[in-house]
């Protein structure tokens, strides 16, 4: 017998044709020892960087806002304000607020202009403008056309909060003046020096762009940071906010550390590439193409596509020709074994929903015709007839003479509403019901006669304190793509007994076995409707019955489709 040419010993043959394994070795200690190392190491410096660089950025942040808290604190600029109320002076006011201004914020670099304005006169802005050349008067008048207006629209929900806003890569920051009892009477708007308070950032490592965000909106950007190189962000908390600063820094230049490195293993490359190639054939033709062809007629089994066989791969031999043999026997006994019990589940569910279907007690057809016999003694001949009309009704849907075991929503409440009309001329006015049905799910297909007996059970058992039976239909259904899922509730006044809930129980149990009941017709009419659901439609529908908590039972008939 020729020997067996297993997979094992070829791939052994193979990988000792080169240098594969000191090769192999020298390449790890390069590439994850150096070269790990040496990304390491650079990650942690431009993470450091930008650490620093946030922490330093919101410090200069963080003075802004006390330096903004000046004129809400010291009272110079409310005792302006209140001295000018009582002599109207407005040119002294104006000469005061300016020279407090120019005294707190003019020679701080971190403001291009400063504005206040009162609320009472909008009209009017005290302004002030820093001495390196940015407080330029373009850029009040900027603020008089574009920003003066949004900036009073904040301040109307800003209360004691610092907020900030960006307009045209204008950087702004605001806050309310507020007197006594906290009434506003003056808001603050001071341009930042985006180039001195960010200027931090340009310091992290490869630096090439910045981008600065307060609570989510961008307030300024500078160089080139839509970079195709790497990103790095960090979030501060401010007093009033969050503020995330984010920075793109050349990639390409961490990946010059590794040059030499990269050098390195181009020569082990050359070295190994036609090693490479021969073990990327081998594995492709004797390992890849067929696991492949295996795993894609797997996922048709997995499918349903049971007896699903693949082609034997030609000139081949071991583990891989064995495996596809055997998957070809187990495939095809797979699918000799499904058919047979496919054929048998169906006949099975025939034969129960037929069984569970001939389970229709003659009972409520009897009470039926002894209520037509005395309306026919007692009255004319129009509701007998109307009652008759109705009963046929009820016996067309349990003769069911065209053998349709799903009929339209629609159809089913047709029985429904003949039931309820019989039911209305036995109780008369000791009988109320109700629906509330979506009118939308009329062509929902469901099974015969799965309304009426929980129905009939309800007027069963329904009480109340006035003596009046109640019931209330409720359908409502949910879509998924083609599928509904629909939920029918009957509701109904009064609680079954603790030994009527029992047996209810043991009615709604998922036993297939059929066997006859010596219950009341209700009884079994609730057990055939939670049966064939769940013989139809799987173990997620069927029929529940519980309690509310007020007194009520609940019915609730769910189809899963």
């Amino acid at each position: 017998m020729k020997k067996r040419n297993s997979l094992k010993w070829q791939m052994l043959r193979l990988l000792a044709l080169g240098w594969i394994v000191p090769l192999t070795v020298i390449l790890v200690v390069f590439l994850v020892v150096v070269s790990g190392r040496i990304d390491r190491q650079s990650q942690r410096i431009i993470n450091t960087s930008m650490e620093k660089a946030a922490d330093i950025s919101i410090l200069r942040l963080l003075d802004c806002i006390d330096s903004s808290k000046d004129a809400s604190y010291l009272s110079y600029i409310g005792d302006y304000w209140a001295e000018y109320q009582s002599s109207g002076d407005s040119g002294n006011l104006y000469n005061q607020v300016t020279t407090f201004l120019s005294a707190h914020y003019k020679y701080d670099p971190s403001f291009d202009i400063t504005v206040l304005i009162f609320t009472d006169e909008p009209d009017t802005l005290y302004y002030t403008g820093n001495t390196t050349g940015r407080g330029s008067v373009s850029r009040f008048k900027f603020f008089t056309d574009s920003v003066k207006d949004k900036a009073l629209e904040i301040s109307e929900d800003l209360d004691t909060r610092t907020e900030f806003f960006a307009m045209d890569g204008h950087v702004y920051m605001i806050r309310n003046l507020l007197g006594r009892g906290f009434k506003k009477y003056a808001l603050l708007v001071m341009e930042i020096n985006p180039e001195e308070v960010f200027e931090s950032l340009k310091s992290v490592w490869e630096y090439r762009g910045m981008d600065v965000s307060f609570n989510g909106e961008r307030l300024y950007g500078e160089g080139n940071y839509n970079t195709s190189g790497g990103f790095i962000s960090c979030d501060r908390k401010s007093v009033d906010g969050f503020f995330t600063f984010s920075v793109a820094y050349d990639a390409t230049a961490v990946g010059l550390e590794r040059r030499s490195i990269n050098i390195t293993f181009l020569i082990l490359l050359i070295f190994l590439l036609p090693l490479v190639l021969l073990m990327f054939f081998f594995f492709n033709s004797r390992i890849n193409r067929p696991i492949a062809t295996l795993t894609a007629a797997s996922k048709k089994i997995a499918d349903g596509e049971y007896g699903e066989v693949v082609e034997e791969p030609k000139g081949h031999s071991g583990e891989i020709a064995d495996l596809t043999r055997n998957f070809n026997k187990m495939s095809t006994k797979l699918g000799e074994q499904f058919n047979k019990i496919f054929v048998e589940e169906i006949a099975l569910r025939d034969a129960n929903i037929h069984a569970l279907q001939s389970q229709i007690n003659p009972h409520f057809l009897n009470n039926t015709l002894e209520i037509i016999n005395w309306e026919a003694r007692m009255n004319g001949q129009e509701k007998v007839s109307s009652m008759i009309e109705a009963l046929s009704v009820m016996m067309s849907a349990t003769m069911d003479r065209n053998r349709q075991s799903l009929i339209a929503l629609s159809e089913e409440l047709e029985y429904v509403n003949a039931y309820i009309y019989i039911i209305k001329c036995r109780y008369q006015d000791r009988f109320i019901y109700e629906e509330h049905i979506d009118k939308a799910l009329f062509h929902v297909m469901v099974p015969r006669l799965i309304i009426q007996p929980v129905i009939e059970n309800a007027v069963e058992y329904s009480y109340s304190e006035d003596g009046i039976r109640r019931v209330r239909l409720e359908i409502e259904g949910t879509q998924d793509n083609e599928k509904i899922d629909m939920r029918i509730k009957i509701i109904n006044p009064g609680v079954p007994s603790d030994e009527d809930f029992a047996k209810i129980k043991e009615l709604l149990t998922d036993t297939m076995d059929i066997k006859p009941l010596e219950e009341r017709s209700t009884r079994i009419g609730i057990r055939n409707v939670h049966r064939r659901l769940r013989i139809l439609y799987g173990a997620e529908s069927g029929l529940t019955i519980e309690t509310d908590g007020n007194n009520n039972t609940i019915s609730t008939i769910f189809v899963k489709n």
